[in-house]
């Protein structure tokens, strides 16, 4: 085994371990975020750029210190933009506005996890975006109702689906993110090495906190 290929990513974990760690402590108010691949309690932390099959679990567990209202959104040139949450077409246990601790969404219907999965046939990479505020943010409240958006409420099996807003709709296949702050979130942090932990300040809207995610559809 390559020790090499080991020392980075324990550099990483450790690295985000020792920011966010302080912040829930001290309830500094910094919200944090980790990205679970894989149901159940048999998932890993997403990593930057992660290679991931078609139809792979994924969830979001976010952290705050008070009611923060959370916004999810993915984003892929073959795709186009999905709202993850929040769905009004998403029946869940959670709340709207998340409460203050650990949750983990899309959450639960009784004792049945849900969970979104990455899409079949996205050559590119997909980007996931989480914005979290103290108070809505007008422009993405704005953009929920005008996205396709993930719901469990077209069968009766509430299995996960992506469905599309009655008419004409943004975010379309080859489009670019149709918000400012996913746009700047997406952009910042390309590249990044650490994905998960504390998310960072957007440089135009105060109070505002966000950090985004990439994967890429697994060759085969």
């Amino acid at each position: 085994m390559n020790r090499r290929l080991l020392v980075v990513p324990a550099l990483a974990i450790a690295a985000a371990a020792a920011i966010w760690l302080p912040s829930r402590q001290s309830g500094g108010g910094i919200p944090a975020c980790t990205w679970r691949v894989g149901a159940g309690d048999e998932f890993r932390q997403g990593r930057p750029f992660d290679e991931l099959p078609p139809e792979t679990p994924l969830r979001l567990a976010v952290w705050c210190d008070e009611p923060r209202h959370v916004y999810v959104f993915s984003h892929s040139a073959e795709d186009g933009t999905l709202l993850l949450w929040p769905s009004a077409a998403m029946k869940t246990d959670l709340p709207r506005q998340l409460l203050a601790g650990t949750s983990v969404l899309p959450g639960k219907i009784a004792d049945k996890e849900l969970a979104w999965h990455t899409r079949a046939g996205i050559r590119a990479v997909t980007t996931f975006v989480v914005v979290a505020a103290k108070n809505p943010v007008p422009e993405l409240e704005e953009l929920l109702p005008k996205v396709r958006s993930w719901t469990n409420m077209v069968f009766g099996d509430e299995s996960m689906q992506v469905t599309k807003p009655a008419g004409d709709f943004l975010g379309r296949a080859g489009t670019a993110l149709p918000s400012g702050v996913l746009a700047r979130t997406a952009e910042r942090d390309r590249g990044e090495t650490l994905t998960n932990g504390p998310l960072r300040p957007d440089a135009v809207l105060a109070g505002v906190w966000t950090g985004a995610w990439t994967c890429v559809e697994k060759k085969n």
